[in-house]
């Protein structure tokens, strides 16, 4: 599909913008009525229009016509409170055939056909014809012979009309069927209606998704905070020493072996790790720590005495 505005070049850079992101929001509206997921429809952006390729094995029969009555309905919304750029028309075209990836681009007969659809001077003259209409589309042979023929539902043959399409400078010739509709809403009759302006799955994302990753990241980060490396924990006294057993719990709930032996009474309040390597510890598998009943200002056989140390009594 190939959409490309009216007298877009006329405007300012603001007017333009504003077209831009209304186009947008009309191309994405009939994707939806299409039931097109937009990750898998690949898009050619060209400021005043856009070539969009969609997925192989797309049902033509159901996605046409919902293209087409989305681009129509969308129209109508977009030009209800127009912005900046004011009333917006549009040529589109549509075609079908196999396509190829490239540097710049897509390749194919398929893509040059829509491309010289939707800037042919029979296009061009449907929509200056009209004035009541903001959509003039070009639909190829093909498409109009697998579908619109078939009765597709919301588009009747009789809507539209063939004709000869000539670009000479481009050495270009086809027949197509034009179809240029009045301005006016074309709404959804499905059980889930796709309505303007409202997405479902955006609705989902925003109502039950986003809440639901905010939260299990908001709990994650409280997990992570509060689980604090400790490995000694000296809680209230309930015993005759002063501590419970399970206060010297590593992290396994083993009670480490200097903890067991160790007299608890020699704490040091500003080193409350028994392994903290001062003079009054061996080390974390020797013997416990050994009770000096000195003076904190003496030294005893070489051991000093913490200056802050004033006796486990």
């Amino acid at each position: 599909m190939a959409v490309d505005l009216r007298r877009y070049s006329r405007h300012t850079y603001t007017e333009q913008a504003d077209a831009q992101a209304r186009l947008r929001l009309v191309v994405e509206h009939a994707l939806r009525r299409a039931r097109i997921l937009r990750v898998r429809a690949q898009q050619q952006l060209q400021g005043d229009g856009r070539l969009v390729v969609f997925p192989a094995r797309t049902d033509l029969f159901r996605a046409v016509p919902e293209l087409v009555l989305g681009l129509r309905d969308g129209l109508y919304e977009a030009n209800r409170v127009p912005g900046a750029f004011g009333r917006m028309r549009m040529r589109a075209a549509l075609g079908q055939g196999a396509i190829s990836r490239a540097d710049s681009g897509y390749l194919g007969d398929c893509v040059v056909l829509v491309s010289r659809l939707v800037d042919s001077d029979a296009l061009r003259n449907a929509l200056e014809r009209s004035d009541s209409s903001d959509l003039a589309l070009a639909i190829s042979n093909e498409l109009y012979r697998d579908v619109i023929m078939q009765q597709a539902h919301g588009l009747p043959a009789s809507d539209f009309r063939q004709t000869e399409v000539v670009t000479e400078k481009k050495e270009f010739a086809t027949n197509a069927w034009l179809y240029v509709p009045k301005s006016a809403p074309a709404r959804d009759p499905s059980l889930e209606p796709v309505i303007w302006g409202h997405s479902p799955g955006h609705a989902a994302m925003r109502e039950f998704v986003v809440p639901a990753l905010a939260a299990a990241h908001l709990a994650a980060t409280v997990v992570s905070h509060g689980q604090t490396l400790r490995e000694w924990a000296l809680l209230e006294a309930d015993t005759d020493t002063g501590y419970r057993d399970d206060d010297f719990d590593g992290p396994d709930g083993a009670v480490p072996h200097d903890a067991q032996h160790a007299d608890i009474s020699h704490v040091d309040p500003y080193h409350p790790d028994p392994y903290h390597p001062d003079a009054h510890h061996v080390g974390p598998h020797g013997p416990g720590p050994q009770q000096d009943h000195h003076h904190p200002h003496e030294h005893d056989r070489g051991h000093h005495v913490h200056h802050f140390h004033h006796g486990g009594h």
